[in-house]
Parts: C-alpha cells; structure tokens; sequence
C-alpha cells in the first residue's frame, strides 16, 4: 500500500521533470533558429558621444596586464571621452606600477579598503569613479581580455538607442594555443551565432560574461556589483531580469577573452562558475518567477528559465531515477518516443541540428578556420567532466574563489584589423 501512494506521486513529478527538459529543449532549439536569419541591423551612429569609464580590475596580473591596457587605450574613440581606470585589487606584484606606466588612472584596492575578489573591488571602485559625475556609461573588462578598437563607438550606439545594459560580442583571443582553447573558441561562435543574436532580434536579455560589459551610469548606480557571488556577472544578470532591466547585445562591440590552455585551469574555473551558479540559482529563482507571473514578464521568464540550468544535472539524474522507478507506468519522454509514429526518427533527425548543422554554420560562417570547426567535435571530452564538475561546485564553500592563472600574451594587433 505504502509503495502505490509513493509511485503515483513519484509519477507526476517524474512527468513534470520531464515536461521541463522537453519543452526547455524545444523552446532553445527553436530560439536558435533565428540565428540562421540575417544579423539584426545595427543601430544608426547617433552623432553624440557618451563619456565611458573603463573599469579593468586586475591582481597580480603583470604578464597580461600589458596587453590589456594598450587595447583599452588605443580604442577608437575621442580620447577625452574616456578614461582607462586600472583597478588593483590587493596586487603585490608590479600590476598597478605597469598601470601607471601606461598613463592610465590607477586605484589601488587594498586591505584597509575591503575583502580582495573582482566584485568586492568593482562595487568599491565603481563608487569611488562615479562620484566624480563625469560618466555617462561603465565598462567592464577583465586583465586578460581584450577590446576591439570600435568597441566604445558600438556601445554608444547602443546605449542611444535605449539600452541601459549591454553585453559585447565575445572571442577567444587565445584559440590558436592548443586544443582546449579551439574547443572553447568554437563554443563563442555557436553562442553568439545562435543564442546571444536571436535573443537581440527577438527582444530578449542577453547573457553577461564579465567582460565587454556597459551600464549606463543610472544602471551601475542602482545595481552595484555583488562581493559575495562567485559569478558577480551571471548574479548582476538576474538581478536585472528582477527589476525589468533588458540587457542588449552588439556585434560590433568584440571583446577578445583569455580561454584555459590545460584541463586543470578549466576544471577549476568550471568548479567556480556551477558553485556561483547554484547561489545565483537559490537567490533568484523564485523572485525571477513572481516577476514572469505577476507582471506577465517574458524576458523575466526566460532568466527564470536560463537560471534554473544550473540545476540541470540533478535534474536529469533525478528524472532517469524517477523513470526506472515509475517505467511501469506512463512517462512522457518514452511514450513520445515508443509509441507515436516516427518519433525515432525525428528525435535524431532533431539531433543532427546542434550536433551538426549548428556548428558548420556557427563556425565556417563567421569566418572561422577548419581547425576550429574539427575542434568543436571535441566537446564529448569535456561533457564527460560535467558530473565531476558539479559534484565539486556542490562541495565547495560559497567564498572559494579558484583563480585562473592568465599567462597568454597576445596583443590586440594580431586579432583585429
């Protein structure tokens, strides 16, 4: 008795798992779709220009530094409407020194000034510059990244256009330097190409990426940047969604990203981002939900629905459990595909989108090499890592950080015209 009234509630909730994976699969497939369609057309030059400060916090980051800041600096746009601030979060190595080197404004973030951690100094510093009254917009970039010389030009336009928030087109800068980094490099083209630009054309929030990050000024005043996220981006992203704030994206705007060249780096950086995940997922879930079903928000929605990932794998290992468990009884996923008619086949067919079709035209269209395409089919190598990975971000505290160490030098000349 006690094991019927168990399976039946067992049932219904291993169907509505199911209905999730389903319908979310459903729901980005056909998002992708509009990636195949022309780029959405960008925004006019407005003929005025905003005044930009370009936050770059950096620690102990002096073999990349460098680079970094002559791409900021040398940015194609009026020189007096911007400036370069070099964030030194607790450095004990020449960081700040080779800042001031290259002319750049330097704020030195140390330990009478707060906890060390890239949000902990953005909050800080993003005060500190915004109270001279001086800025029209923020940018955000990492040590490591770097900007395409039209990168302020593109999120002026941006910005004129209505955006309080925008995202820039990211890249790897590194992709030539092993194979973990053109794996990585092919999965920036299939974002950009088939999530992040059918999000623009359709009226959706992009996804932030911590760096090629602008704010207007209104927006980094009201949202400051959260030190206690280990994923300050993907927590400042649902807070927008919370409070109605629409994040763009642009094209034009390419910021160059710094990619793991050893599966150690990416297993930890991996670590940091489903760990941080998990804590925006539990902070912001059900206030992402309220806002989709009170005000009838769909961008609010799709955040609550992009959030809720981080749970995918405990999900889909619950959903397989509850399965066996219940196979006596109906389940969704094996009624779709054993019984109707064709299903197979249009399962696999379905299959061949993402696995094939998606990366020959995410890659080759956007100009990339056949080493890059040949990459891509690499990626099962890294799928395999996923339970680990998330088994690991379950364990770990919610203040471990697990820095990446960048050693990649590889200046703004050899990427962009």
């Amino acid at each position: 008795m006690a094991e019927t009234l168990l399976h039946y509630p067992a049932l219904l909730l291993a169907n509505l798992l199911q209905a999730f994976l389903f319908f979310t699969g459903i729901y980005y497939l056909f998002l992708s779709f509009r990636g195949l369609g022309p780029r959405p057309a960008r925004p006019a030059d407005p003929g005025r220009r905003a005044v930009f400060a370009v936050m770059l916090p950096a620690y102990n980051e002096e073999k990349v530094i460098a680079y970094s800041l002559e791409s900021l600096v040398k940015m194609d746009y009026p020189p007096g409407l911007f400036d370069v601030w070099l964030v030194a979060d607790h450095c004990t190595d020449a960081t700040a020194a080779l800042g001031e080197e290259a002319g750049v404004k330097v704020l030195r973030y140390g330990h009478g000034d707060g906890p060390a951690g890239k949000a902990h100094a953005l909050a800080w510093a993003t005060g500190k510059v915004m109270a001279a009254r001086r800025y029209d917009a923020f940018c955000y970039f990492d040590a490591d990244s770097l900007a395409h010389p039209g990168f302020l030009n593109a999120m002026n336009a941006r910005l004129a256009a209505g955006d309080k928030a925008v995202q820039g087109r990211q890249l790897s800068k590194n992709k030539r330097e092993g194979i973990l980094p053109r794996i990585l490099a092919a999965g920036h083209c299939i974002t950009n190409r088939f999530f992040q630009r059918p999000k623009l054309a359709l009226g959706l929030s992009a996804t932030l990426h911590g760096k090629g990050i602008c704010l207007d000024a209104a927006t980094a005043a009201a949202f400051p940047w959260d030190g206690h996220s280990l994923t300050e981006d993907l927590e400042m992203q649902m807070r927008l969604a919370r409070h109605g704030v629409r994040i763009g994206w642009s094209h034009e705007a390419v910021v160059y990203d710094e990619e793991p060249v050893t599966l150690s780096q990416y297993v930890r950086r991996c670590v940091r981002w489903t760990r941080g995940a998990l804590d925006t997922a539990r902070k912001h879930l059900w206030g992402l939900w309220k806002r989709a079903v009170l005000k009838r928000d769909p961008r609010a929605f799709e955040a609550w629905l992009y959030c809720a990932q981080a749970y995918k794998f405990a999900i889909v290992l619950l959903t397989a459990a509850l399965i066996y468990y219940t196979r006596d009884g109906f389940n969704l996923i094996v009624w779709f595909y054993g019984v109707l008619p064709g299903a197979e086949a249009a399962m696999k067919a379905l299959a061949l989108v993402p696995l094939l079709v998606y990366p020959s035209a995410a890659i080759l269209l956007e100009g990339e090499g056949w080493d890059i395409f040949a990459a891509y089919f690499l990626q099962p190598v890294l799928t395999a890592l996923r339970l680990p990975i998330f088994a690991a971000g379950l364990l770990r505290g919610r203040d471990w950080w697990g820095r990446t160490e960048h050693a990649s030098q590889v200046a703004i000349s050899e990427l962009a015209e």
